[in-house]
């Protein structure tokens, strides 16, 4: 069980504008006392499960606080490992993440794995007590989703999720204004999640993919499969081309989606439910060697009306639509503009590091109970919508879910809503 265990505090509105203005604030003073600084005395001890792209980043700042050590490191490539040991000498390298939640000096982990370790790892981390930091989505179905989430609740452990833009000033004023009525009655939401160039570029005309072969030497490649069904090593599989494959991730529908969907849940108070109706049409490469859908239309109702409509065009970001006026809220930034500009007078955004607010978020929550800004159950829902759109596209058709039970209408969609899990792996 970890050293520092969260207090039960309340979770609503007010608790979330009040902690999230309080750490945008601490970061953005110069020279300033952050809130954290007083525990520099009394370090957190945390892990790093996965330490590639994303999780080299945690490290490279975890490695830096000074109320931190970083005890461990996991990942099941050796090279990943070796580099990552770089960083943070005195961790222990190892690549088996169970060795990790064994420790009583491993107060919490921060997981960056691919999406379909998620779930194994998260679950086994909170029973083991330890507080966890999981990038998103947080699942890469709904079933592990709902495991996530009550097996955190259930351990009462805290977890952050990262869909980091939660904590840029931008989407706690834009959060601020639709409460207080500023746009009028919310009907229509707009998503815009366009491709990356270089990944549509990539995944649509990839149908002829290099020869498979043994994987490296350094990589445990069976361990790096987990759960998933065996498949030869392809250097285009693994790694970061792992998300365009649907057995690994769910493409930019849950990539994005993480991030512009999420901030749609969040401001507009979502973060313990989801839409009622989906609708989803879309395209993918079934000849080649991804399955992720390349271009995508959605629509999702909601049980009071609202409207959440979105593509794979840009720009990146959330267009909330009311009776009153409009307001766009960016990715990477959350800069805002509304219709009428009188919406915004008076507001100004601090220039902010909206990662590290997010990740001292979250360190608040390990030490003292605050609440954070995307827990287990917020990701949860959100990667459920990510999903269910998905799903409407894989099925080819539209069909209703209920939020409450989490079932669909669809007896095929539902038989989908969990992976069969290769032995010794399961929930």
């Amino acid at each position: 069980m970890s050293r520092f265990q969260a207090l039960n505090v309340p979770t609503g509105r007010r608790d979330f504008l009040r902690q999230a203005t309080t750490l945008a604030a601490a970061a953005a003073l110069p020279g300033g006392s952050p809130l954290w600084a007083d525990a520099a005395n009394n370090r957190l001890g945390v892990a790093c499960i996965g330490v590639g792209g994303m999780g080299t980043s945690h490290l490279t700042w975890l490695a830096k606080q000074p109320d931190l050590r970083v005890v461990a490191i996991a990942d099941v490539d050796k090279t990943h490992r070796q580099a990552a040991g770089v960083l943070a000498p005195d961790a222990k390298l190892t690549g088996d993440f169970r060795t990790i939640l064994d420790r009583d000096d491993v107060d919490a982990v921060f997981i960056a794995t691919p999406d379909h370790w998620h779930a194994l790892t998260t679950i086994a981390a909170a029973r083991a007590g330890k507080h966890v930091y999981c990038e998103k989505p947080l699942a890469n179905s709904i079933g592990e989703g709902r495991a996530m989430a009550d097996a955190v609740r259930a351990a009462g452990v805290v977890l952050q999720t990262g869909s980091h833009e939660r904590s840029n000033p931008g989407a706690t004023v834009a959060k601020r204004l639709v409460a207080e009525g500023k746009l009028g009655r919310i009907h229509t939401v707009r998503i815009h999640l366009p491709n990356s160039d270089q990944h549509l570029q990539q995944v649509e005309n990839f149908t002829s993919p290099p020869p498979d072969s043994d994987p490296p030497a350094k990589l445990d490649y069976d361990f790096w499969l987990g759960h998933t069904p065996v498949a030869p090593y392809n250097e285009k599989r693994a790694h970061f081309w792992w998300r365009f494959h649907s057995r690994y991730g769910g493409g930019e529908m849950t990539d994005r989606g993480a991030h512009v969907i999420d901030l749609a849940q969040m401001i507009l108070d979502r973060d313990a439910t989801g839409p009622t109706r989906i609708e989803a049409v879309g395209s993918r490469q079934r000849a080649g060697f991804y399955d992720a859908f390349i271009t995508f239309r959605f629509e999702n109702r909601y049980a009071d009306g609202l409207r959440m409509i979105g593509d794979n065009s840009g720009p990146r970001g959330v267009t909330l639509i009311g009776e009153a006026g409009e307001l766009f809220v960016a990715i990477h930034g959350c800069q805002l503009t509304a219709q009428p500009a009188s919406l915004l007078a008076g507001v100004t955004l601090p220039r902010v590091d909206a990662y590290e607010i997010h990740r001292r978020g979250f360190l608040e929550g390990v030490r003292s109970g605050a609440p954070v800004a995307a827990p287990a159950e917020a990701g949860h829902r959100t990667a459920t919508v990510c999903h269910l759109n998905n799903l409407a596209m894989q099925v080819g058709r539209a069909f209703d879910w209920d939020p409450a039970a989490e079932q669909s209408s669809d007896a095929e969609v539902n038989a989908l809503l969990t992976p069969t899990m290769r032995a010794p792996w399961m929930l």
